[in-house]
């Protein structure tokens, strides 16, 4: 599971991370956006990846593929899978969290089909504390997005409301770093504190936001917990 959780880290960075609302209108307006984004993917995927690059990670119909020619055909089915997305919400298909759930789940199938499971079982605690963190931040940025605009047709996040949701997530989530029962301590004060923040108005946050958000950052807590007990570095 090590190369595939690299694979996953480095596809979270390029698309959500590395995925400015620039690029990401650019993709959607031309073929040279498009192709930017995805060269995106090889570029975070080989640093991650590099000591198994040379390994055999697949053998497919007989032909085998080392990480080099996985890294090539996950590449090439990403740029096709976006494209079909691309075009056909540019033909008029709504672009809805059902549309982007499939979209993930398309990229994710073939991470995982070109990962060599078997041969890499063990697991590192820094590419998912990386996944964790990216989840926290820009994975869940756009996740809330979706969701509000399915319910009530919300629009992206202002600038101001977008980094003040990641810092208080990020920090939400660091604080299950702590030892115990410090975590429980700071997490308390930190909910609170951005409560009481969310009660003044001074930015509006939309219900879902808070409790999406909160929930994604506390789910990714207690599941880093878990890493960091189990040392597996």
């Amino acid at each position: 599971m090590e190369i595939f959780f690299r694979l996953l880290l480095g596809h979270l960075l390029a698309d959500f991370t590395f995925q400015t609302n620039y690029i990401a209108a650019w993709k959607r307006n031309s073929r040279v956006g498009l192709l930017t984004h995805v060269v995106m993917h090889p570029l975070c995927y080989i640093p991650l990846l590099w000591p198994y690059l040379n390994e055999t990670w697949v053998v497919i119909g007989g032909l085998s593929f080392n990480g080099w020619g996985s890294i090539a055909i996950a590449t090439v089915l990403h740029l096709l899978e976006d494209w079909f997305r691309v075009d056909m919400v540019n033909r008029g298909w709504p672009d809805n969290i059902l549309f982007y759930s499939w979209d993930q789940a398309v990229h994710l199938v073939v991470l995982f089909i070109f990962s060599p499971i078997r041969t890499h079982p063990l697991v590192n605690q820094w590419p998912l504390l990386g996944i964790f963190f990216v989840i926290v931040t820009h994975f869940a940025t756009v996740t809330v997005y979706f969701i509000e605009k399915g319910l009530y047709g919300g629009e992206y996040p202002e600038t101001e409301e977008k980094y003040v949701s990641i810092l208080q997530r990020l920090v939400v989530w660091m604080a299950f770093f702590l030892p115990y029962p410090w975590w429980i301590l700071v997490l308390a004060f930190i909910l609170i504190s951005f409560g009481r923040h969310v009660l003044t108005r001074r930015i509006d946050f939309s219900v879902t936001s808070v409790l999406l958000g909160n929930g994604i950052a506390i789910a990714c807590g207690i599941m880093t917990r878990f890493v960091l007990n189990r040392h597996l570095l």
